[in-house]
């Protein structure tokens, strides 16, 4: 589930689909549980004090630059193992495009080998139990 955090500054070779939607679920944790605990904590030291609750600054801005550069390398990677260069992230620039690039990262990868090198390999259950 950490792959894409330990290949943040990765930006050749291939991601699969489900390297990809991992570190979208491991970002989407990483991104709301803090900012809740957060919030919780906030809410309980105002109430401690016998302070009306307030809002807290948000946590959300630092974790969107802590995430920014394995968001860019994941989603580049995943873009090759459709045979398609990280130029066309680009597309975010254009009306529509980021749902055309929804539709590319949940493409099947390419089988077998293309431009931007071999396949991941898949893990076995036996190598995955070990």
């Amino acid at each position: 589930m950490f792959k894409a955090l330990i290949r943040f500054a990765d930006f050749k070779g291939r991601s699969d689909r489900s390297e990809f939607l991992q570190f979208l679920l491991l970002s989407l944790t990483l991104a709301l549980l803090p900012s809740y605990v957060w919030s919780m904590a906030w809410g309980l030291a105002d109430g401690l004090r016998g302070l009306p609750p307030h809002k807290p600054a948000s946590l959300l801005p630092y974790v969107g630059l802590f995430l920014a550069i394995p968001a860019l390398s994941v989603t580049i990677r995943r873009l090759h193992d459709i045979d398609r260069s990280g130029w066309w992230l680009l597309l975010n620039l254009v009306p529509g495009g980021t749902a055309v690039l929804i539709v590319f990262v949940l493409q099947d990868g390419t089988a077998g080998d293309n431009r931007f090198g071999r396949p991941q390999p898949k893990a076995d259950g036996a190598a995955a139990a070990a």
